[in-house]
């Protein structure tokens, strides 16, 4: 094809045709520019096309490790309003609402018993660490995602606080109760396969309800966990926005 411009031009110039030749050379350069805007406009497609490709991906890496978040967070909080509603039966049968007929030992793991959220982030991470979040167009998606970590570092500051204050439960059980009593009756695979003994001494868990310390230090952990509640539904808030967003991206 070259060859064949140039035989053209060549073969006009000998000819003294200048004003052919000019006509010629203007539609040779505008070819040439169509060429160049023609492979541009492939090579931006083409381009285009691999940016969604990478957004496709990581939108579906993303639902993978935010629908695994959503459902361990939603375990945490039904676990959570458990527990907190047997500490709430205890207070219901301290002082002088004791009864013989209460059995606090069913009831006192759930005071020591705080649910860890452990979320799975990797994908969110990558994006992060790397600096592609923005191959993700959505701007409301993207500010959601910005969002989770630090609502996860409130959480989490939370959760402390609770544990700590589980292990101030677990020191005063020590002092004027017996875990083997209770584990006696919990419900839970690992201590029932220990086959544990029966305690050696002649205690009584529901002692412990007599004690206005004890009544305080249950009540407390009901705020405690009434406030890490609040934190974990708030973090719901924002993974419940974030999956629905990825479920109407993800093609």
């Amino acid at each position: 094809m070259i060859k064949l411009f140039r035989k053209v031009r060549q073969s006009l110039l000998e000819e003294n045709k200048l004003r052919k030749y000019f006509k010629y050379a203007v539609g040779e350069i505008i070819l040439v520019v169509i060429g160049i805007l023609i492979a541009l406009q492939l090579n931006n497609y083409n381009s285009h096309l691999k940016q969604l490709e990478l957004e496709q991906e990581a939108l579906k890496n993303l639902k993978i490790d935010f629908d695994f978040n959503r459902t361990e967070l939603q375990r945490c909080i039904d676990a959570l309003k458990k527990n907190r509603e047997d500490c709430i039966v205890i207070l219901q049968h301290t002082g002088e609402r004791f009864t013989d007929e209460f059995k606090i030992d069913i009831y006192l793991p759930a005071a020591t018993s705080t649910e860890l959220f452990q979320p799975q982030n990797g994908s969110l991470m990558d994006l992060m660490n790397s600096g592609r979040l923005g191959v993700i167009r959505n701007t409301q998606l993207r500010n959601r995602l910005s969002t989770w970590l630090p609502l996860l570092d409130r959480l989490r500051e939370r959760e402390n606080l609770s544990v700590e204050f589980d292990n101030n439960i677990i020191r005063y059980v020590f002092k004027h109760g017996s875990w083997l009593n209770a584990d006696e009756v919990e419900d839970n695979e690992l201590i029932t396969a220990l086959n544990l003994p029966p305690s050696g001494f002649n205690a009584n868990n529901n002692d412990m309800l007599q004690s206005i310390e004890f009544e305080n230090i249950i009540e407390n952990q009901i705020i405690f966990y009434t406030l890490m509640l609040d934190r974990q539904e708030e973090c719901m808030e924002n993974l419940i926005e974030i999956t629905d967003l990825l479920d109407a991206e993800i093609e």
